[in-house]
């Protein structure tokens, strides 16, 4: 499959449940929304709409609730704990989740381009994402703790601009062991300017 090629996008992936990747991109948000305006993106990836939760349980309801091949949300709500919520209220201009069958996964990214101005930036959080999508810089993000990847993450791993590790026991304010000024959006592209940033595999 063809990959669609968004410099003006960071694409953030997890290597698991409780990343840290939803922290990682409302920090990236509230870091570059003063000078640039950002939109941010959720993706839900849905494998089968009568498939088993694959969290385990009887599931929140998202799969089996999809109507269609896909389905494009705006988080109008600033002050819920929800991730969409969270980047909204980071600084995001406008949040949209985008829940979509994998089969249809283009089609649906391409049906919420068409309503994304061009000029803005983009950060999105998804792993299948990458899949179909070549953005400005992959992040892959994965607690200390985690000995493995998802399945998913595992696909896109060998994508990744750098794997970033997230530790809870770190200052509040630096749990990443990543520096923003390595990270840069340059004319509307999300680059990486630092010549010593480099990948850092997980097996």
């Amino acid at each position: 499959m063809p990959e669609i090629k968004k410099k003006n996008m960071i694409l953030l992936g997890a290597g698991g449940r409780n990343s840290g990747k939803t922290l990682l991109a409302s920090k990236l948000i509230e870091h570059y929304s003063h000078q640039h305006t950002i939109i941010a993106i959720k993706v839900t990836t849905i494998q089968k709409k009568d498939e088993t939760c694959p969290r385990g349980g009887k599931g929140c309801g998202v799969c089996s609730s999809l109507e269609g091949t896909y389905c494009i949300t705006e988080e109008q709500d600033r002050a819920s704990k929800k991730d969409t919520s969270r980047l909204l209220a980071s600084g995001a201009r406008k949040v949209f989740w985008l829940r979509a069958l994998k089969d249809h996964l283009i089609e649906g990214i391409e049906a919420l381009f068409e309503i994304i101005p061009e000029e803005v930036a983009l950060v999105c959080e998804s792993n299948s994402l990458r899949t179909v999508i070549k953005p400005g810089v992959f992040l892959l993000v994965k607690d200390k703790n985690q000995s493995t990847l998802k399945p998913s993450a595992q696909k896109v791993q060998r994508f990744a601009d750098r794997i970033v590790e997230f530790d809870s026991k770190r200052p509040e304010d630096k749990p990443f062991d990543l520096d923003f000024k390595d990270i840069q959006l340059i004319n509307n592209q999300w680059v990486i300017i630092n010549k010593d940033f480099h990948i850092r595999c997980t097996h």
